[in-house]
C-alpha cells in the first residue's frame, strides 16, 4: 500500500486484465499486486490473449487505458482491491471524462464510485460532473462501469439541448446512452430550485433527442397545479425536424372564437424549409399563409412569405354583412458578396392590399405606417471597363390613398467618365486633356393604379414606357481659384410608345358631364416615336470663402474668440436654342375663345420629358451660407487653449433668377437654419419667401412685393423643430460623482435568491415608500427605492426620455395654417427586474393626444411578464401576458387581451 498524501498524482493508468489483473502506473512506476503476479510457469487461460509484452488480457477488458489523477492523495487498498483518489479526482476514458472530489475504483468489478462533499453548512460542493461527448451531467453521487457503460446516479442535474434542464433523484444510464429517470423535474429554469417545473414520476430520456414520460403535472412555486397530462413528450433535438404547429386560441368580439397560426412545418432539406399556417374564426373569416427560409452557404440566403385572407364582417343575411379578400407578399433575398464578384442580386419586397394591415396585422407599426417600398434588383459591372448595368423591379404603395406605383422593369447602362485625349505617354496634365465623355441609357415602364386593380387587365392600359440615352461631352476649366467654368455639348434622345396631341373644340360633347363644352381635347396616339436634340451649354460658378475673427481681450472671459465664416456662391448656366439640330417636338394649341395660343410638347407626359427646350434658357443662382463658431474656456480648463463650439452650424439663403422668362423671373427665397445648443439640443428651421405679390384671386402677379407693400417678401411657409435627449442633458450637467445606487446595484440585489428578491421588491412598491425625515433615516431601504438619503428621487436610476417639438406654418394664399405637435418616447427601469417604455405625443392644434403606447415588462427569471396598452385612437387595445422565456415551452403561458381589431371592424 502506497500513500502519496499532499502530492499531486497524475498519469495513473489502470489496465483491467481478465477480471482481477490490474496494472497501475504512478509516475512511470508499475505496481503489480502479488496475488496477480505472473511468472514464467503460469499457464495462460484459454479466454485470454497475450500482449506483445507477454501479459495476458481478458477478452472482456476495456479497449483503452483509463487515466486517473488527483490533487491530494491516491490510496491503494490491496486487501479490498480498491483505489481511492481525493480532491479534484479525475478519470478519463476515451471521450468520457469524470470529475469529482472523491473517486474510488473497484479493481475486481471495474466500477467507479464518485461523489462530492458538503461544507460546514451542509451545502454540496465540488459536485461530481460526468461528461460524455457533448452531454454533461451533474450529480451528488454516481456509480459507473467503464466496461458495460452502465451507471446509476443520485440527484442528477443535466442540461438538454433546447434550453431544458432536468433534475432526477435516481437515474440509470444504459449502454446505449438512454436514461431511466425516477422522481424527475423538467424545466427551463436554471435555478438550483426551479421556480416551475413539470413533475415526471417516471420517464425515459434520449439525450439530444427527446424525453418520454408517463403521467406529468405542472408545479409552480412548489404548488402542484390541477393540470395533469396522461403522458409527456419533450423534444430536445438540436437539429430541425418537421412537425405540427400548435395553434393559438382566443376570442374577438366581432369575429368570434378563433384558432390562429396553426399548421405544419416541413424541414425539406438543409437548403430550405416550408411552413404552412392558417387562421379560422367562427364568423367565417379565414387566413392561409405559406413561408419559406432558404440558404446556401457562400451563395445566398433569404425568406419568402405569402398570405391570403378572406375577411368577413357583420352577420350573414343582414345589412352589416361584408366580405373582402386581402393578400400580403414578403420576400427578402441577399447574395453573398464573394459568390459572384462584379454582379449582385438582391430583393426586399413588402407589398399587400390596402386592407390587409388594417384587418389582419397585429403589429402596431404596420398600422401607423402608410407607405411601403419594395425592390428586386440586379447589377453587373465589368472589371477593367467603365461600364455598369443595373435593372430593378420597384413598387411603392400608399395604404391611405390606396394607390400603387410600379416599375416593371427599370434598367440602366452607364459608362463612367473617360478622358479620351489622355494617353499613357502623356506627361503632365494639359487643359485640353481634361475633356470628358460619358454615356447613360435608361429604360423604364411605369404603372400607377389603384391596388384593387393590380392583377386585372386594366393595369397594362395605365403603363407608360420610355427610353432615354445621353452623351455629354464636358471640358471643365479652373482659370482662377474658386472659379469653375464648364462648357458642354450633349446629345439626348428619347423613345416613347405614344405621343400627345391637343386641339381646340368649340362644341365638344363630354360624356361624363353629359353636356356640350368648349375646351382643349387631348388625345394619345400609340406607336413608336423618337425625339433627339444636340444641346450646347455653358455653366460657371464662383464660390469663395470669407473669414472674420474677433478676439476678446479680457483673459478672464469665458469666450476667447468668435469666428464668422461666410460662403457666398454665384453660378450661371445658359442653354441656347438650336432648332436646326433638334427634332420638332413642340406644337401650338388654342387655349380660349379669344384665339390665344400656347406651346406644348408632344412628349410632355412622357417619363423622361422632352430632351430639348422650346427656347433658350438659363438661370443665375445665388446662395449665402453662414457659420459662426466660438472658442470658449471651460471652468475646469487650466491649459487656456479653450474648446471650439459651433453657435450656428448653418444659416443659408438661396434663390435664382431666370432672365429669359417673360415674367416671374425670381424664384422663392429659401431659408434654412441648423444649430446645436449645449451639444445636445438640436434646432432646425426652414422657411420660404415669395418675392411677388398675390392678386385678389390668389394668383402670383409680376409685381415685386416690396413695391406694393414695402415688405421685401411674403412668408409662404415656415417649419421648425427642437429635439433633445433629456437623459443625456441630466447626465452631462447635473450628474454627480457619487456611486450609482440604481436598482441592480442596491443591497436588495445582493445575497437574495430570485424568489426572495421578487417578493422583497413587491413589498417595496409605492405605498411603503419613506418620505421626509423618516426617509432620510431609512438607509438601505431608501437606496432600494431609488431615493437618496434626504428622501429625494435618485436621478441615477436608469431611464431615457427623448422629446421633439414640431411647428409648421403655411400661407400659400391668404389664410395661414398652423400645426404644432410634441412627441416623447423613452423608458424607465424601476428596478433590476421592472421596465417601462412609452411613446406618446400631443397635437396642439387638434388638442388631442397622438399615438400613445405604454409597455410594462417584468423579468421573472425563467418567466417574462408584459403589459401593453394603447389607451386612445382606433388602435385602442391592451394585452397582458405571462409566458415561459424558453421557446421550447412557449405554449406555457397566460394571456389576456382586448384586440384593436374589434374597434375598427365595429366602426
Amino acid at each position: 500500500m502506497h500513500n502519496y498524501s499532499g502530492k499531486k498524482i497524475h498519469n495513473i493508468i489502470i489496465f483491467l486484465f481478465l477480471s482481477t489483473a490490474v496494472f497501475a502506473q504512478v509516475e512511470n512506476e508499475i505496481v503489480v499486486p502479488d496475488s496477480v503476479r505472473i511468472d514464467s510457469l503460469m499457464t495462460v487461460p484459454a479466454d485470454t490473449i497475450r500482449q506483445p509484452g507477454g501479459f495476458p488480457v481478458s477478452r472482456d477488458a476495456v479497449k483503452m487505458p483509463i487515466v486517473y489523477s488527483a490533487t491530494d492523495s491516491m490510496r491503494l487498498d490491496m486487501k479490498n482491491q480498491k483505489v481511492y483518489y481525493v480532491n479534484n479526482a479525475s478519470a478519463v476514458y476515451g471521450d468520457i471524462d469524470l470529475k469529482a472530489y472523491y473517486i474510488d475504483v473497484d479493481l475486481v468489478s471495474g466500477e467507479v464510485h464518485a461523489y462530492g462533499r458538503r461544507d460546514s453548512a451542509g451545502k454540496m460542493v465540488d459536485t461530481p460532473v460526468f461528461k460524455e461527448g457533448e452531454e454533461e451531467f451533474k450529480f451528488e453521487e454516481l456509480y459507473y462501469n467503464f466496461e458495460s457503460k452502465k451507471a446509476r446516479g443520485i440527484n442528477i442535474v443535466t442540461e438538454q439541448e433546447g434550453e431544458l434542464f432536468m433534475q432526477s433523484k435516481v437515474t440509470k444510464m444504459q449502454d446505449d446512452g438512454s436514461l431511466h429517470l425516477s422522481g424527475s423535474k423538467v424545466s427551463t429554469c436554471d435555478a438550483s430550485h426551479p421556480h416551475f417545473y413539470i413533475q415526471l414520476p417516471k420517464a425515459k430520456a434520449f439525450p439530444g433527442e427527446k424525453i418520454i414520460s408517463g403521467p406529468a403535472f405542472l408545479v409552480l412555486e412548489d404548488i402542484p397545479l390541477p393540470l395533469v397530462l396522461p403522458f409527456g413528450y419533450f423534444p430536445v433535438r438540436q437539429d430541425v425536424s418537421s412537425g405540427l404547429i400548435i395553434p393559438k386560441y382566443g376570442e374577438e368580439r366581432n369575429r368570434g372564437l378563433f384558432l390562429k397560426e396553426g399548421g405544419y412545418y416541413f424541414n425539406i432539406n438543409d437548403y430550405f424549409d416550408l411552413k404552412i399556417t392558417g387562421d379560422i374564426y367562427t364568423n367565417g373569416t379565414w387566413r392561409l399563409g405559406a413561408g419559406s427560409n432558404y440558404r446556401k452557404r457562400y451563395k445566398f440566403s433569404g425568406n419568402f412569405a405569402f398570405t391570403y385572407a378572406n375577411n368577413v364582417t357583420g352577420h350573414r343575411n343582414l345589412e352589416d354583412y361584408g366580405k373582402s379578400t386581402n393578400y400580403s407578399i414578403r420576400w427578402s433575398h441577399a447574395q453573398d458578396a464573394k459568390a459572384r464578384p462584379g454582379s449582385r442580386f438582391s430583393a426586399s419586397v413588402n407589398m399587400s392590399s390596402s386592407g390587409y394591415d388594417r384587418e389582419n396585422s397585429y403589429t402596431v407599426a404596420e398600422h401607423v405606417t402608410t407607405t411601403k417600398q419594395s425592390s428586386v434588383s440586379y447589377s453587373k459591372s465589368w472589371a477593367g471597363t467603365p461600364f455598369n448595368f443595373a435593372t430593378s423591379l420597384n413598387q411603392s404603395q400608399n395604404s391611405s390613398t390606396k394607390k400603387m406605383s410600379l416599375n416593371l422593369p427599370k434598367a440602366s447602362l452607364t459608362m463612367s467618365r473617360i478622358y479620351p485625349l489622355k494617353t499613357k505617354k502623356s506627361s503632365g496634365s494639359k487643359w485640353w486633356q481634361q475633356l470628358t465623355v460619358q454615356y447613360s441609357a435608361n429604360l423604364d415602364n411605369r404603372i400607377n393604379v389603384a391596388d384593387s386593380l393590380l392583377f386585372s387587365p386594366e393595369v397594362w392600359d395605365n403603363m407608360k414606357n420610355g427610353f432615354k440615352h445621353d452623351i455629354p461631352i464636358t471640358l471643365p476649366l479652373n482659370p482662377i481659384k474658386n472659379l469653375s467654368i464648364s462648357p458642354q455639348l450633349s446629345y439626348s434622345g428619347v423613345l416613347y410608345t405614344r405621343k400627345m396631341t391637343k386641339r381646340w373644340e368649340e362644341n365638344y360633347y363630354d360624356p361624363v358631364s353629359n353636356d356640350t363644352i368648349s375646351g382643349i381635347i387631348e388625345e394619345e396616339i400609340p406607336g413608336f416615336f423618337y425625339g433627339q436634340s444636340f444641346r450646347p451649354s455653358i455653366s460657371a460658378s464662383y464660390s469663395p470663402q470669407l473669414f472674420g475673427m474677433y478676439t476678446f481681450k479680457n483673459p478672464e472671459a469665458r469666450v476667447i474668440a468668435v469666428r464668422h465664416v461666410v460662403k457666398p456662391s454665384i453660378s450661371f448656366s445658359y442653354v441656347p436654342s438650336m432648332d436646326g439640330l433638334s427634332t420638332d417636338m413642340y406644337r401650338e394649341v388654342q387655349v380660349d375663345t379669344l384665339g390665344n395660343t400656347r406651346e406644348y410638347s408632344i412628349f410632355e407626359d412622357g417619363i423622361y420629358g422632352t430632351p430639348s427646350l422650346p427656347n433658350r434658357n438659363g438661370s443665375l443662382s445665388l446662395s449665402l451660407i453662414n457659420i459662426i463658431e466660438a472658442k470658449v474656456r471651460s471652468r475646469a480648463d487650466t491649459t487656456g487653449k479653450g474648446e471650439k463650439v459651433k453657435l450656428i452650424e448653418n444659416l443659408a439663403l438661396n434663390t435664382s433668377y431666370n432672365p429669359f422668362l417673360d415674367s416671374l423671373k425670381w424664384s422663392p427665397v429659401a431659408l434654412s437654419f441648423r444649430t446645436t445648443l449645449m451639444k445636445e439640443i438640436n434646432i432646425t428651421a426652414r422657411g420660404a419667401f415669395d418675392l411677388y405679390q398675390l392678386s385678389d384671386e390668389g394668383k402670383r402677379l409680376n409685381t415685386l412685393n416690396w413695391k406694393a407693400t414695402g415688405k421685401p417678401a411674403r412668408l409662404t411657409s415656415f417649419s421648425a423643430s427642437v429635439g433633445f435627449d433629456l437623459k443625456r442633458l441630466v447626465d452631462k450637467y447635473f450628474k454627480t460623482d457619487e456611486p450609482n445606487t440604481a436598482a441592480g446595484e442596491s443591497g436588495i440585489d445582493k445575497g437574495l435568491s430570485s424568489t426572495d428578491e421578487m417578493n422583497q421588491r413587491e413589498d417595496m412598491m409605492p405605498g411603503g415608500m419613506p418620505s421626509g425625515i423618516e426617509g432620510a433615516r431609512a438607509g438601505t431601504e431608501a437606496e432600494a427605492l431609488n431615493y437618496d438619503e434626504y428622501g429625494y428621487a435618485d436621478f441615477s436610476m436608469p431611464w431615457s426620455l427623448k422629446v421633439n417639438y414640431n411647428f409648421n406654418y403655411s400661407k400659400r394664399l391668404f389664410d395661414p395654417v398652423v400645426t404644432q405637435s410634441v412627441s416623447m418616447r423613452g423608458s424607465l427601469t424601476l428596478t433590476k427586474k421592472w421596465n417601462i417604455s412609452y411613446t406618446t405625443g400631443y397635437d396642439i392644434k387638434a388638442k388631442a393626444v397622438t399615438m400613445t403606447r405604454l409597455s410594462v415588462n417584468r423579468d421573472l427569471h425563467c418567466w417574462q411578464m408584459s403589459f401593453n396598452w394603447v389607451p386612445t385612437g382606433y388602435l385602442k387595445s391592451w394585452d397582458f401576458t405571462i409566458r415561459v422565456k424558453a421557446s421550447v415551452l412557449q405554449d406555457i403561458k397566460y394571456e389576456r387581451r382586448k384586440d384593436f381589431h374589434d374597434n375598427q371592424l365595429s366602426r
